[in-house]
């Protein structure tokens, strides 16, 4: 069972925190931690010269996610080459925090969907010409609103509710894109509209 510990000063701790795991624990620094594993996980609220907490905290056996005031992919990388497992906003909402907490607990890593944005379409602009364009045109035109929205780091909801139609009508034009662009999932669908314009 994972136990979750959040490292923030006093005077920050987001309700949102308490709503996606009612038992977590609190520290201000990483010295208070218990002894944690590696079936835990440690929130760490990045403050001004927050180097030596994050190097104290991804020195220990449990994964760390480091939670931010304000993103940017500086700090992101940088946090990532510590050894962070994960770098979002705090206040990300408390259905986010279980989604960062099931990924980086399945030793996979999290970044905001902007960051995530900032990153592929900056990696995109290095990768060589594809083989074989993809056929835009032969997306109908609610499909390809359906796919920038997508592209553009938007969950099934937002597209939903941008588009005032409902989630699955969403899926559905999002799969019959996948299909006709030959793409496998969203990061792939990023790079080849990416490439496309």
């Amino acid at each position: 069972m994972t136990r979750h510990f959040f490292i923030s000063p006093a005077a920050v701790r987001s309700p949102r925190w308490q709503q996606a795991f009612p038992d977590a624990q609190w520290c201000c620094s990483c010295a208070e931690l218990p002894r944690v594993s590696s079936a835990d996980l440690v929130w760490l609220l990045l403050e001004p010269d927050h180097d030596r907490d994050l190097y104290t905290c991804v020195a220990l056996e449990a994964p760390v996610v480091a939670l931010t005031r304000q993103e940017n992919l500086a700090e992101a990388q940088k946090v990532l080459a510590a050894g962070a497992c994960g770098y979002l906003h705090y206040l990300a909402t408390p259905a986010v925090l279980e989604q960062v907490s099931q990924v980086v607990r399945h030793k996979g890593l999290w970044l905001g969907a902007d960051l995530m944005r900032q990153l592929v379409l900056g990696s995109a602009k290095r990768l060589p010409e594809p083989l074989s364009e993809p056929r835009l045109q032969d997306l109908t035109p609610r499909e390809r609103a359906v796919a920038d929205a997508v592209a553009a780091g938007k969950s099934n909801k937002e597209v939903a509710r941008d588009l005032s139609i409902t989630e699955r009508t969403v899926k559905a034009h999002l799969s019959a894109a996948f299909e006709k662009l030959g793409v496998r999932d969203r990061l792939h669908l990023v790079l080849v509209l990416a490439g496309q314009a």
